[in-house]
């Protein structure tokens, strides 16, 4: 009987420790996913800085016939390749309304975000530019003169080669859902008398203030009544601008500004200081894709 109550003894004994045990690892395990997922969380938040280099590149006229390429024209297959080569580097196309959500503290962008712009709102970049990024997935912001779409309007023949989007074009473009409208001014895409929307040197400072108020206001209504939208942002024609007419564009409430600088944009989520007069590479023909992305992209 002894003999029986050691050996129930023993049995409780080891019992009781496996139970022990059993908690101890079932505690570790727990632990140790907890620390697993504390630390992938961890490495998401080290990962994302709140910083983003993002790269803009300037297209203008997109056209096949090589006899028309140049600075400020390269040709269908010159802008697909551009964007595989983006694509295959891990860049994603964004608007230009999600930099300035990221800006303004409300919004995501992905590790590397670029931006592609089309300036002057030439017909080809309807007829031959806007398939490419429907095919590819990319999206892209079109600079507008309202002065050339109102023109564009009467135009009994249009062309590809040297027609703008008429009203009709620019809405079928906004319809794809992957355009965005920016302001490119009503009437001051010029190098003339006035250089874009510089002061004229006979000009006083109360009649300029007076002539790019009205301008881009006259601009702004134009947007609005055709397409029902008032762009955020404005595309400097030709990239010049003088310190009045920065007070002037930012007064009439634009969140975002294009220049023509070449240069890289370092943004700040929180921070809208890096929005203004933005830095745009111009894409021209005659150089390749490798040639032409080593120098726009962060190395």
């Amino acid at each position: 009987m002894k003999k029986n109550s050691g050996l129930l003894r023993l049995a409780l004994v080891l019992t009781a420790a496996a139970l022990v045990l059993g908690g101890l690892c079932l505690y570790a395990g727990k632990a140790g996913a907890s620390a697993k997922t504390e630390s992938t969380e961890a490495a998401a938040v080290r990962a994302d800085t709140g910083r983003r280099t993002v790269p803009i590149i300037m297209y203008h006229s997109i056209l096949p016939d090589p006899s028309r390429q140049g600075d400020y024209v390269v040709s269908p297959s010159q802008l697909e390749s551009d964007i595989l080569y983006l694509k295959a580097h891990g860049y994603q196309a964004v608007s230009l309304d999600s930099v300035i959500s990221f800006c303004e503290g409300g919004g995501e962008l992905p590790e590397k975000p670029v931006v592609l712009t089309f300036d002057d709102g030439q017909l080809n970049n309807l007829r031959l530019a806007l398939p490419i990024l429907k095919k590819q997935g990319f999206c892209g912001a079109f600079s507008i003169v309202g002065r050339y779409a109102e023109a564009a309007c009467e135009d009994a023949s249009p062309s590809v080669e040297y027609s703008y989007m008429d009203t009709d074009d620019i809405k079928d473009l906004l319809s794809s859902g992957i355009a965005e409208l920016v302001s490119h001014s009503y009437n001051m895409h010029e190098l003339g008398e006035r250089r874009g929307t510089l002061q004229k040197s006979t000009e006083s400072y109360t009649d300029y203030r007076r002539a790019l108020l009205n301008d881009t206001t006259q601009a702004q209504r134009f947007f609005k009544k055709q397409f029902g939208t008032e762009p955020a942002v404005y595309a400097y024609p030709y990239g010049l601008v003088c310190p009045a007419g920065r007070t002037v564009i930012a007064m009439l409430g634009f969140k975002a500004t294009l220049g023509c600088e070449e240069k890289l944009n370092l943004l700040l989520r929180g921070s809208t200081e890096g929005l203004t007069e933005m830095g745009r590479f111009n894409r021209p023909a005659g150089v390749s894709t490798e040639e032409f992305m080593r120098r726009v992209l962060p190395a």
